[in-house]
């Protein structure tokens, strides 16, 4: 087995949460197995993130824009395309209907969505799509826009859904460490085509547990639940993940 066991493909490093012990998460991370890609998603996050994935070698930098932020779109795009040979893939970025009402903002929320997915063809990078209570519609937008190379991050729309777009789109979908407290997640693993599973904690959030703060070593506990529900033994769930991971971040090499 080599030495890159899994990849929590979507957690959240440059959160002030993280600031008081952040060297121990990743140390912990690290020792259990856990390579990181870390989703920077503001104008302040934008280089720490890549300072981390610098520092790191089990970092890996991600450069997204949070759908309520869409002033900054401009400034994002030109930091992507600068930092483009130092991130393993753009995002996360999409919709959010959930804090999102009105129209206006929506329709601002699908043009930056677009805009990113166009940056992230235009450079061959994967993105990572954040489509909160707006599944069908950030779906539809990935469609239209053609997009190839997508992680739904924390998908929670209809396991209908994410069936139709893993198997004919070829989306992957990763699993949270939610997943053992949440029917919704369960339903999703068992919809998603075997080979387009990932898993990710969303750290410092969407913890096995609603208290406490969530980190990157809690990865595996998502990977187990997808045994536990799939009926399959945890190496083999462990290894098609993998794959799975580094077909989808092929900038992400096996150590």
């Amino acid at each position: 087995m080599n030495g890159l066991r899994v990849v929590d493909t979507h957690c959240h490093l440059e959160s002030d949460e993280f600031r008081i012990d952040l060297p121990q998460v990743i140390s912990r991370a690290s020792a259990s197995g856990v390579d990181m890609i870390t989703s920077a998603i503001t104008l302040e996050a934008l280089p720490e993130g890549l300072r981390l994935a610098e520092n790191y070698p089990c970092v890996h930098a991600a450069i997204g824009l949070d759908p309520r932020r869409c002033g900054d779109l401009q400034t994002v795009l030109r930091y992507v395309r600068g930092s483009s040979s130092r991130i393993v893939a753009v995002g996360e970025t999409g919709l959010d209907y959930y804090f999102t009402r009105e129209h206006e903002l929506r329709k601002e929320q699908e043009e930056c969505m677009r805009a990113m997915i166009s940056v992230a063809r235009e450079l061959g990078l994967p993105i990572q799509i954040h489509s909160r209570s707006a599944g069908k519609a950030a779906l539809d937008i990935l469609r239209d826009c053609e997009a190839s190379q997508v992680q739904m991050h924390a998908f929670d729309g209809k396991a209908s859904l994410a069936r139709e777009a893993s198997k004919e789109l070829g989306y992957y979908f990763s699993i949270p460490t939610s997943v053992v407290r949440s029917p919704q997640k369960r339903n999703l693993v068992k919809a998603v085509e075997y080979e387009r599973l990932l898993v990710e904690t969303d750290s410092p959030v969407l913890g096995p547990d609603l208290t406490g703060r969530n980190e990157p070593a809690n990865v595996w506990i998502a990977l187990r639940e997808i045994g536990a529900i799939l009926g399959r033994e945890e190496e083999e769930v462990r290894s098609i993940v993998l794959e799975n991971t580094l077909r989808l971040y092929n900038r992400i090499h096996v150590k």
